[in-house]
């Protein structure tokens, strides 16, 4: 089976990805001032145990076109590290007191001086770090690439197209809660949420830069983009109903409630006469009665099928693109193949 292909792919460059990982750390917190070496160590232990999904995919667009696996692994670490980076930010924005199991560097600090300005303070400083770290990584690995330039720009937008999508989904909850926003234009914003936070940080941007290392043309990055973008989506929306209807999400259970996330459940829902019940407990405390009404109301609204039938739609166009595409080795394309399984079969 494709999705075991997959896996199998997955499983050996994680491998190599957390040697990658754990070196990068080591000398990460070799620093004489012991601030900023406590800091710098705050950075490296939220900078493993991830999944690597994202540093794994850089290293399948470069060995789409290229066989020298080796070759893209600094790169794959820049994205790693850019990811960990931007979570830095994203955890304050969304007070998250956990990552990857455990404290938050903005949590850690407050816990020790509890003075959450300066808590806020020195996690953005150490957001800041890792992103331009991650910066010179791509320079310092890659500076006599002919392809570096167009490596580099690409990063540099999907850092951007990130930014962008955070800015709306921290803007979204407020005007919606606010009835200050036309429905259409907010289902639009959603789906360019989805675009931007999504398919661009998560499939697009990876692949794409592993391919552009790799010297790739612009129409085999078109093709990546039209592919990254469905299953993009497809995977938030796929999260979006997880976070609502699973109890294996890893987080707390209904926080998507609590935080009034707005998704393409939420804009279908808000079209229907149940959006005034939602209203009554959608953005409110979370407790196991809100939950299930929240669940049914989607359900008996139609938002449930509608989101549903969205994202097996996308993932099966996804898988059309790919099959279509000339310029990938069957065996590869598998790999790309068994990803979109990998995706689609998960329940948190």
């Amino acid at each position: 089976m494709s999705i075991d292909v997959f896996k199998k792919y997955y499983k050996e460059e994680k491998e190599i990805l957390d040697k990658e990982l754990d070196l990068f750390n080591k000398e990460l917190v070799k620093e004489e001032n012991p601030i900023l070496k406590e800091n710098l160590e705050y950075f490296s232990n939220l900078n493993c145990n991830g999944k690597l999904v994202r540093g794994v995919l850089v290293d399948l667009g470069y060995f789409l076109l290229k066989d020298n696996r080796e070759y893209s692994n600094k790169l794959a670490l820049a994205y790693e590290v850019f990811q960990t980076a931007i979570l830095v930010h994203d955890d304050i924005i969304d007070k998250d007191e956990k990552r990857r199991g455990i404290e938050t560097i903005h949590y850690a600090n407050y816990k020790n001086y509890k003075d959450m300005h300066f808590s806020n303070s020195i996690a953005i400083c150490m957001g800041d770090y890792g992103l331009y770290k991650a910066n010179s990584l791509i320079i310092d690995n890659y500076s006599n690439d002919s392809n570096l330039s167009k490596v580099f720009s690409y990063f540099n937008n999907t850092v951007l197209n990130t930014i962008k999508g955070e800015i709306l989904d921290v803007v979204l909850p407020v005007k919606a809660k606010n009835k200050d926003i036309d429905n259409n234009l907010l289902e639009e914003s959603i789906m360019n949420i989805y675009r931007l936070k999504t398919a661009h940080y998560t499939i697009i941007g990876p692949l794409s830069t592993g391919l552009l290392l790799a010297g790739a043309n612009e129409k085999q990055l078109s093709d990546i983009l039209n592919f990254g973008e469905k299953i993009g989506i497809a995977f938030q929306i796929q999260d979006d109903i997880l976070g609502i209807y699973s109890d294996n999400m890893g987080k707390v259970i209904g926080s998507d409630i609590k935080e009034f996330k707005q998704t393409i459940l939420y804009s279908h829902i808000a079209k229907t006469k149940y959006l005034d019940e939602l209203l009554e407990v959608y953005g409110k405390d979370i407790n196991d009665e809100n939950i299930s009404k929240v669940r049914e109301l989607f359900k008996i609204s139609g938002s449930l099928e509608y989101a549903n039938n969205m994202m097996n739609n996308l993932y099966n166009e996804s898988l059309e693109i790919i099959n279509k595409i000339k310029w990938i080795d069957e065996s590869k394309k598998e790999i790309l193949i068994g990803f979109v399984e990998y995706l689609r079969s998960r329940n948190k």
